[in-house]
């Protein structure tokens, strides 16, 4: 699907410096805060030179704009790495499992979106960006959701769109109650989730 605008640059490939430089980026707003990163920041938490940092990324906004584009990429790389599932229901629970704060870079990445969901309130470019990966997120949700209607998987009178909202609230309510609970907590989240979406699938 080809989608103008903010959603291409979601698909864009950073180098390989470039990747290093994000995914410092990553973990310095998931550990200390959007308002943290800074090229000095950055390149302490990459082991890299400032004007390394500075040569891939020439603005404050160009280093958070990768980090969040490089984000979504790890999130979708984790997804295409699953095992194919058998139901609809169980192929969508493994897949939106692996955008909920479950530890490590699934952690930092679900911190990083509840941090840019807030943080695009005040600033344009960044709302315009958030919400083409949110609208691209509905789309692939309503695609795979399609299919299931069309098997008859989808609750009675629910329709694709609407149970993307669902999911997609869904996940997000998880991912907010649970970014901050304890590691013992992680297997309640995959329950409530999957349990979530026994009531849009069947």
């Amino acid at each position: 699907m080809s989608v103008p605008g903010p959603v291409s640059s979601l698909t864009k490939r950073l180098s390989a410096t470039g990747t290093v430089i994000a995914d410092a980026t990553i973990t310095v707003i998931a550990r200390d805060g959007f308002d943290r990163v800074s090229v000095r920041t950055v390149a302490t938490q990459s082991r890299l030179a400032p004007g390394t940092v500075q040569y891939h990324a020439r603005t404050r906004q160009d280093l958070l704009t990768n980090a969040f584009v490089r984000s979504v990429q790890r999130q979708e790389e984790r997804i295409r790495a699953l095992p194919r599932a058998g139901s609809p229901l169980e192929s969508m629970h493994q897949s939106l499992s692996e955008l909920l704060p479950t530890g490590g870079t699934r952690r930092e990445d679900a911190a990083l979106w509840v941090v840019y969901g807030a943080a695009a309130s005040t600033r344009p470019w960044l709302a315009e960006l958030y919400w083409s990966a949110l609208v691209l997120f509905r789309t692939r949700l309503e695609t795979a959701l399609a299919s299931a209607h069309d098997a008859g998987r989808l609750v009675p009178g629910m329709t694709p769109a609407t149970a993307a909202r669902l999911v997609t609230a869904l996940v997000n309510g998880l991912t907010i109650d649970y970014l901050n609970a304890p590691e013992t907590e992680q297997q309640e989240i995959a329950r409530k989730l999957h349990r979530g979406l026994a009531l849009i699938l069947r």
